[in-house]
């Protein structure tokens, strides 16, 4: 165990999912080992080719080790490293990263005091100079993107509740993130996240963003037509493990809407984007998809409406098409909400109605 243990101070397992990683070992690893609460660190090798498990055992036989003989993916990665956790917390984290004083004590300490609640830190660039994401904006769509992405490190982003959390750095309850069944395997990279935060949203957990918690991740916003694959096809997925036929036929208009976008936006970018789109949507609309239960009240009322303008363009016609789409979103979700609101309050009513007719009418 390292790390000062205040009162109350119960531990905390790092896992750290590896793959090719070994010019960001040193760094992060030292980096967690200033923190000042007491923790665990255990990294999963998903079969790198590079020396960075040889790193680990020379100069960190502390940190536990386990290596995977295959690759298979980051959210499984995560799931064998909380099999060997021990910690009452579960933190999850990046190998690319710095984490900066402090880190770790302020996720960790709302965790004790609520429950069903998940923490998420303010990640900024690896040269700390501008914001990577505080919390991730999660749409209606299924469309996911950074929460402040290139704003000034001094940006008023208060303690807040957020829609998501980046899979960069979070903190849960080990039982609670066992209770919620984990990553879902399917998500080999991106998107992941995603998943797990509709899931916690859907169970009526709250998903906090902590500004006093703060990381430095090696980030730069790109998309290649691989990620645009699996982006797309874990939004399909997220679709229809979430959402109902009839959310989805109400949501219509803005799902028409966001095909035009994503269609749009691989046409701009070439053949290779274009046939990554489509293979995504094949998959993602044709795997075997088992639908989730839940509260989908609590799952739609954490969601978004918008999307940020300024994020994989900079042209001035794209950002005003988006600030438009944007009130067709909100109009359209708006509706939505208030179809389920009557919808619910139909079925109290009736509810009610039996319930005084019971009590009326006992039956003998």
């Amino acid at each position: 165990m390292r790390g000062h243990a205040g009162d109350g101070d119960e531990l905390a397992s790092i896992i750290i999912v590896l793959y090719n990683s070994s010019r960001y070992i040193e760094p992060c690893i030292e980096s967690i080992m200033r923190q000042d609460y007491p923790h665990e660190i255990i990294a999963v090798d998903n079969n790198s080719r590079d020396d960075s498990c040889q790193i680990l055992k020379e100069k960190y036989p502390h940190v536990r080790l386990i290596k995977n003989q295959e690759n298979a993916g980051y959210g499984a990665g995560n799931n064998e490293g909380v099999k060997y956790a021990s910690g009452k917390y579960i933190v999850i984290l990046n190998p690319d990263t710095i984490v900066e004083e402090r880190w770790l004590r302020e996720l960790i300490e709302p965790l004790r005091n609520e429950d069903k609640l998940i923490t998420t830190p303010k990640i900024l660039t690896y040269d700390g100079e501008l914001i990577n994401t505080c919390g991730a904006i999660n749409h209606f769509s299924g469309l996911t993107f950074t929460r402040g992405l290139g704003c000034p490190i001094d940006m008023p982003f208060c303690k807040t509740r957020v829609s998501g959390f980046s899979g960069c750095s979070f903190a849960i309850r080990r039982d609670l993130y066992l209770s919620l069944g984990g990553f879902d395997q399917r998500f080999f990279m991106y998107n992941d996240d995603a998943d797990l935060s509709w899931r916690a949203n859907l169970n009526g957990f709250k998903i906090l963003y902590i500004p006093q918690s703060t990381v430095k991740h090696d980030y730069t916003l790109k998309m290649s037509p691989k990620k645009l694959y699996h982006l797309e096809k874990g939004r399909y997925t997220i679709l229809r493990k979430y959402l109902s036929t009839e959310c989805l036929l109400l949501l219509g208009p803005s799902l028409l809407i966001t095909e035009i976008l994503t269609f749009g936006f691989a046409s701009r970018h070439g053949m290779a984007y274009l046939y990554n789109k489509m293979l995504a949507m094949l998959h993602g609309l044709t795997d075997e998809i088992t639908p989730v239960k839940g509260n989908s009240h609590l799952l739609i009322g954490s969601l978004d409406d918008r999307i940020p303008d300024d994020q994989l363009t900079t042209y001035k016609l794209d950002v005003f098409i988006i600030r438009s789409i944007n009130f067709i979103y909100s109009f359209n979700f708006s509706c939505l909400k208030a179809i389920k609101m009557s919808y619910q309050k139909q079925i109290e009513k009736r509810v009610l109605q039996i319930s005084h007719r019971l009590l009326n009418n006992p039956v003998d």
